[in-house]
């Protein structure tokens, strides 16, 4: 949504600037490239105001419904570009309207009657005292700061909430529950696979030689990434440099106990791979264990 006002506040701006170089010529000469450049505009400008659009949750684009943003839209392009006050105010009043949506989505209610008479008494006075114009900024800097806290405290429990929510769904728990049944019966049949302390197993095909990656080194890696039920979901059989600390923590910790020439098989539990979140795109569920077959050289260990 904070996109969308974006879009509409560049659109705004770009409007307001060509309807102050609006001149009453009619020179014939112009005219195509003015039609040009307005179907031009038009299209682009709407274009990307779709583009946002599309993002926005189906909930809130029942908020924003197209009708309604195309009659405002309109509303404001028909509007008589000598009136360029108006057009300046309605600039600002979408400025400020953007804040009071983030306020009140944060539940920190703004009385907007009470913001426009206090507007219309501070601009409308006859002049301004510097020093008083300084005590108003200081104090709304002072509620700003509060209410911005607010907003931080309302989104983080906000985000704290729907995390709790992924981990407690009934998908979450059952990946967790076949990634320890699935860890179990292979290690019931291997005793070979060891389990660190954070929970990822692994097992030592070929130990390699020399110095372990470590938390900061960098490898050359080959490797193949499964899920539990044997379906691969990536893979990288050439060969690319990795770091430990850039990528998922099972697979960085895994990599560090390596050295050149190991090849290791990882069993990294959904905590310390995607998570609650998983990844949709690699077709990996929320909480997914998953197995990778690693090979690594050119070890630079870490300094």
């Amino acid at each position: 949504m904070k996109k969308l006002l974006m879009v509409c506040g560049v659109a705004a701006m770009m409007f307001g600037a060509t309807s102050c170089n609006k001149t009453s010529s009619s020179d014939n000469a112009n005219q195509g490239f003015g039609d040009s450049l307005s179907v031009a505009m038009g299209s682009a400008q709407g274009s990307r105001l779709l583009s946002e659009y599309m993002t926005l949750p189906e909930e809130q684009q029942a908020n924003y419904k197209k009708d309604d943003i195309l009659r405002g839209l309109k509303q404001a392009l028909m509007t008589d570009t000598t009136q360029q006050g108006y057009l300046t105010g309605f600039q600002f009043g979408m400025q400020l309207f953007g804040q009071i949506l983030r306020y009140e989505e944060a539940g920190v209610p703004i009385d907007r009657n009470k913001l426009y008479e206090a507007y219309a008494k501070a601009f409308s006075a006859d002049s301004v005292d510097s020093d008083q114009m300084r005590e108003l900024q200081t104090e709304f800097q002072a509620l700003a700061q509060q209410a911005q806290q607010k907003m931080m405290e309302y989104y983080q429990k906000q985000e704290a909430a729907a995390r709790e929510a992924k981990e407690n769904s009934p998908e979450a728990k059952e990946n967790v529950a076949k990634g320890e049944a699935y860890l179990k019966d292979q290690m019931a049949k291997d005793p070979e696979i060891k389990v660190t302390e954070s929970g990822l197993a692994y097992k030592v095909i070929k130990a390699g030689e020399g110095e372990a990656v470590g938390a900061n080194g960098s490898a050359k890696v080959k490797y193949v990434g499964k899920l539990i039920d044997g379906k691969e979901f990536d893979s990288n059989s050439e060969g690319v440099v990795m770091n430990p600390n850039r990528v998922v923590p099972g697979f960085g910790e895994g990599l560090s106990m390596m050295k050149n020439g190991s090849k290791y098989v990882l069993y990294i539990p959904g905590k310390l791979a995607y998570g609650v979140d998983g990844n949709p795109q690699a077709g990996i569920a929320p909480n997914a264990m998953l197995v990778f077959e690693v090979e690594t050289s050119d070890v630079t260990p870490a300094k």
